[in-house]
């Protein structure tokens, strides 16, 4: 068998790194979002749980994962025979794909249609937060056919406990390096969410993989331990977020210091939630790659290819001038510096860039984003907090608490809804508390509170009243207390404000003793 040698480098919960925030907070457990993220998701992706499962509204709570010594090269002869026929699987979606090693591993792959073995390609390693790996295949697939990239998205990854991420990436490196041609210098990770924190984390640790580049969608790195220093943190880095995601503070601090580093980088912001991006977004990132690897050598220089993207770039940097958006013609500019240097003539566009970072429309740019971020923290700051006690007061005291909650998230949503300059930071915020409600409920639930779990999961359920998950964690709460009325009257209501996904009810371990109730299997005919 192939070795496995363990490394023991750090990794912690999901960090909201809100350098400015008053609380670093795990944020990403959690999917399903409130009124502004209209989408119904599986079960899977509505409870979970970011790396380590804990909850900690005072600080992060650090934890330390295993990436593994992903080595190829050696006794391969013993392994087991692979009889894919690769040449039927090009050009589609083959999910799932079973890892010869380990059945219980399974990754959703794209062959583009000129794959062959005769030389090798680049490959795309995604980590979706649910363990959807079809999900981010498709996000990817156009482009992935396009530019000729294998992409392989492990189903098993997903938010909880760093050992299932840890040991589904190398599951899937290992199935991937001995089925298919790869480039070992054009290897890269993507990931959503928590998902984007593993990708993230891979690249920064793996002694063997030698990444070449991360395309992180809704969260960029995961906690850092100043002891362990990583082992590459050179790779070049590309974020996409939606400019209402929660975590978008986090990537505007992220920006400022790549770019006060000098580091190779590219932030896209584009119309959107805290989501996968859209196929279009995933194409420019591949792109941004693709200019990457010919101006280091590693891959041959397309000249049109080059001119094309070169173009773009000025164009967009020529419309955020228009638009009176310093912020964005800086870091386009940048980018013309930056990214094609060696490959177009950037003299014009070097002097342009350092006459705009001393002015004062970039001095005031920049005082306006850190008043956003720092409004973000402001807005969330009374009801973090008392979010954080909600289940540790006297009973008696629960309810006022909920109230005031209640009331300053149901403020943030008026906000939201405002036609005035700060909406999108109110959406931000309002989706900051609603993720951090769930996961606290979800922490009183490990921990056998039920009672208290249920006052969280019942909050957040009122403060979004169209949304299904919290009544589906409601009904898993009071099926532990034995209240197994009350839990089929939350999913009635679930059905009722959404719930589509019968997998969503009949898969979930904490439902099981609802199955035979004929009450429970009408409503699960509701959800079809």
């Amino acid at each position: 068998m192939t070795p496995r040698a363990p490394l023991s480098p750090p990794r912690g919960s999901i960090q909201a790194s809100r350098l400015q925030f008053s609380q670093q907070l795990s944020l990403d457990k959690f999917l399903r979002l409130p009124p502004v993220f209209r989408t119904t998701e599986k079960l899977d992706s509505l409870l979970c749980v970011a790396y380590s499962g804990a909850v900690n509204h005072r600080g992060p709570r650090a934890m330390v994962t295993a990436l593994l010594l992903l080595s190829v090269t050696a006794g391969l002869s013993q392994e087991k025979p692979d009889n894919f026929a690769w040449e039927k699987a090009r050009g589609t979606i083959v999910d799932p794909m079973v890892c010869l090693d380990d059945p219980a591993q399974s990754y959703a792959l794209y062959l583009p249609s000129a794959y062959s073995p005769d030389r090798r390609w680049p490959v795309i390693y995604a980590f979706d937060a649910g363990g959807r790996g079809r999900t981010a295949v498709e996000v990817y697939q156009s482009a992935a056919e396009k530019y000729g990239y294998i992409v392989a998205a492990s189903n098993n990854s997903k938010n909880g406990a760093a050992s299932i991420q840890t040991e589904a990436s190398q599951a899937v490196w290992l199935d991937t390096h001995r089925r298919f041609s790869i480039d070992k210098n054009r290897v890269y990770t993507t990931g959503f969410s928590g998902g984007a924190r593993a990708a993230t984390s891979f690249a920064l640790y793996c002694y063997t993989c030698a990444v070449a580049g991360v395309i992180a969608q809704g969260a960029g790195y995961p906690v850092m331990d100043r002891k362990t220093p990583p082992i590459n943190d050179h790779f070049a880095y590309y974020v996409a977020i939606g400019d209402v995601d929660f975590n978008f503070p986090e990537i505007m601090t992220l920006r400022r210091k790549k770019d006060e580093q000098g580091m190779s980088f590219k932030i896209k912001v584009y119309p959107g939630q805290h989501q996968w991006a859209p196929p279009a977004i995933a194409e420019d990132a591949i792109e941004w790659m693709e200019i990457k690897a010919m101006q280091s050598g590693v891959e041959k220089v397309n000249a049109v290819f080059v001119r094309r993207i070169f173009e773009r770039t000025q164009a967009e940097a020529a419309q955020a001038e228009r638009a009176g958006d310093a912020l964005g013609q800086y870091y386009a500019l940048r980018s013309l510096v930056r990214d094609f240097n060696g490959l177009e003539d950037i003299t014009q566009f070097e002097a342009m860039l350092a006459a705009l970072k001393v002015s004062k429309t970039w001095k005031d740019a920049n005082r306006d984003e850190q008043r956003e971020i720092a409004l973000q923290a402001s807005l969330t700051a009374t009801a973090s907090l008392e979010l954080g006690r909600l289940g540790s007061v006297e009973a008696a005291n629960q309810p006022m608490l909920a109230q005031h909650i209640a009331s300053i998230m149901k403020n943030l949503q008026y906000g939201e809804k405002s036609n005035g300059s700060d909406r999108a930071v109110s959406s931000r915020a309002f989706a900051q508390l609603w993720m951090e409600g769930i996961e606290a409920g979800q922490d009183q639930f490990r921990q056998r509170r039920f009672t208290e779990a249920i006052s969280y999961f019942a909050l957040m359920a009122e403060v979004a009243p169209d949304q299904p998950g919290p009544l589906v964690l409601l009904a898993e709460a009071n099926v532990r207390l034995g209240n197994k009325k009350e839990a089929l009257k939350n999913l009635k209501e679930a059905v009722k404000r959404g719930l589509k996904y019968t997998k969503t009810l009949t898969e979930d371990p904490e439902l099981r003793p609802l199955a035979s109730d004929p009450t429970f299997q009408q409503i699960v005919q509701g959800t079809n």
